[in-house]
C-alpha cells in the first residue's frame, strides 16, 4: 500500500478548459456569460444550473486522470484516500478495483490515452495475480474476495466478482490481446454459469470451505453478471453466454412485473442496452418486450427518488439529502443507457431532463484543483461520514455517467 497517496495537479489545463467554457456554444438557448459559467433553464420551481459540454469535457478528464494516477505501478488503486491528509485505507475492494478498469476502459474507447490502457493492463495484472484462482471444478477460474496469499481466512467469491471480471478483463484485451488469454475469461465465465440456475437467477455468493451461500443475495449482481457474459460473447461468440445474459436479464423482469417500486439497477440498465442490439438479430434468451418494459420500471423508481430544488444547498440533482455521489451516478449510468433503446416519448424527455440536473450536481462535487484533483467525495453534505474521502468506485461512477452524457450531448447536435 501507498502511504499519503497525493495526486498532481494539473491546474493549467482546468484553466484553459474555464477559458473556453466562454468561446464554446451551449446545448440549450443560453449562452455562457463568463468564465466558469454554467447553463440555467426555467421550471416551475427554480433556475437549475446545466453542465455545458467543456465542463462535461473537463469533468471526463480530470476523473480519468484521477483514475490513472491512483493505479500504482503494481496494478492495485488508492482505494480510499482521506481528503486533505491523502492517507490510504488498508482496506480494499477488488469487485470496485474492476469496476475502475471498466471506467478506463470507457474513457479509452471515447478518446484514445495511452495512460489509460497502461493502468488497465497493469491494473488487469494485479487482479489475475493477486485474487484469481483456481475454480470449483476443473477449467474454472474464480474471482476470490480476499488476496490469494489469505486464503486459509474463510475466503469466499461473489457472483459480481465475476460479471465485473469478466467485463474488465475483456476490455483489457480488446486493448491489449497478449495481457488477457481467452482461456482464462471462459474459465471465468464457467464459474458464472456454474452459479447460474435453470430460470436464470444466481446463487450469489461461494464459499470456499462449504459451497454456495443461499442466503446472501446482492440486487446487482445478476446485472453485473449479464454484462460479464455479453463481453465475453463478444471475445468469442459462442451463443452460450449470450444465452445466459438473456435469461438472467428475464429472470428479474419476471420477478419484478407488477411491483410500483424496484431496485434502482443500473447495472441491469447497462447490461440491456448491450444485449438487445444481438436479440434482434436471434433469439437470446429473454424477449424484448419484457426488457423493455422492465427497463421502464427501473427508470421510473430511480426518476421518483431525485431531488428538485434544494439548489441553494447544492442538492438539486442528487438523489439523497447528504448529496451522496456514486448513488446519484449509479443511477444516472442507468437512465442515460436506456436512452439507447426506450422509444420516444415523455419518459425519454423525463430521463434527459433529469440526466442535465444530475450531471450538474456531480459536477458540482468534482474536485478541481489540488492533490486530490478528478476525484468526488462520498457526499457533497459535511455530516455525511463519506463526505471527507474519496473511493475509486466514487470517480468511476461519475466519470461512466459523465462519458454517457457526453453521448447524449453529441446525438443532440446531430
Amino acid at each position: 500500500m501507498r502511504s499519503n497517496f497525493r495526486l498532481s495537479a494539473h491546474n493549467a489545463r482546468l484553466l484553459s478548459g474555464l477559458i473556453l467554457l466562454c468561446l464554446v456554444p451551449c446545448r440549450r438557448e443560453t449562452a455562457c456569460a463568463q468564465v466558469g459559467a454554467v447553463r440555467t433553464t426555467q421550471d416551475a420551481s427554480s433556475t437549475r444550473q446545466l453542465p455545458s459540454r467543456v465542463e462535461v469535457e473537463l469533468a471526463i478528464e480530470l476523473a480519468t486522470g484521477y483514475l490513472e494516477r491512483a493505479c500504482g505501478p503494481d496494478g492495485e488503486f488508492a482505494y480510499k484516500v482521506e481528503i486533505g491528509s491523502g492517507r490510504e485505507s488498508s482496506s480494499y475492494d477488488i469487485i470496485r478495483h474492476e469496476g475502475a478498469i471498466y471506467a478506463l476502459a470507457m474513457a479509452n474507447r471515447s478518446r484514445p490515452d495511452r495512460n489509460a490502457v497502461q493502468a488497465m493492463v497493469r491494473a488487469a495484472g494485479f487482479l489475475r495475480k493477486n485474487y484469481m484462482g483456481s475454480g470449483v471444478r476443473p477449467e474454472q477460474l474464480v474471482v476470490w474476495s480476499k488476496p490469494l496469499t489469505e486464503s486459509g481466512q474463510r475466503q469466499y467469491a461473489e457472483l459480481g466478482g465475476a460479471g465485473l471480471g469478466l467485463v474488465a478483463l475483456a476490455a483489457v484485451r480488446q486493448v491489449d490481446p497478449k495481457s488477457v488469454p481467452l482461456e482464462e475469461l471462459q474459465a471465468l465465465g464457467r464459474f458464472a454459469l456454474f452459479l447460474q440456475r435453470d430460470d436464470g437467477s444466481f446463487v450469489h455468493k461461494y464459499r470456499a470451505e462449504n459451497g454456495p451461500d443461499k442466503n446472501w443475495n446482492s440486487q446487482y449482481y445478476p446485472g453485473e453478471a449479464a454484462l460479464g457474459f455479453i463481453a465475453l460473447y463478444e471475445a468469442d461468440h459462442s451463443r452460450e453466454w449470450l444465452t445466459a445474459a438473456g435469461k438472467a436479464l428475464s429472470y428479474l423482469a419476471k420477478s419484478r412485473v407488477g411491483l410500483s417500486v424496484v431496485p434502482a439497477d443500473h447495472w441491469a440498465l447497462i447490461a440491456t442496452a448491450k444485449l438487445l442490439p444481438y436479440c434482434e438479430k436471434d433469439l437470446c434468451g429473454a424477449s424484448r418486450e419484457e426488457l423493455v418494459e422492465h427497463a421502464v420500471q427501473i427508470c421510473n423508481s430511480i426518476l421518483r427518488d431525485q431531488f428538485r430544488g434544494s439548489l441553494a444547498v447544492g442538492l438539486d440533482g442528487a438523489f439523497d439529502s447528504t448529496g451522496h455521489t456514486a448513488p446519484a451516478a449509479t443511477r444516472l449510468e442507468g437512465l442515460l443507457a436506456a436512452l439507447e433503446f426506450l422509444p420516444k416519448g415523455e419518459l425519454r424527455k423525463k430521463i434527459e431532463a433529469s440526466a442535465d440536473r444530475g450531471i450538474a450536481f456531480l459536477v458540482r462535487a468534482q474536485i478541481t484543483f489540488g492533490p486530490e484533483e478528478g476525484g468526488l467525495p462520498g457526499a457533497t453534505v459535511t455530516r455525511a461520514h463519506d463526505s471527507s474521502e474519496i473511493r475509486i468506485d466514487y470517480v468511476q461512477h461519475a466519470l461512466c455517467a459523465w462519458l454517457r452524457y457526453e453521448t447524449l450531448l453529441n446525438h443532440s447536435t446531430m
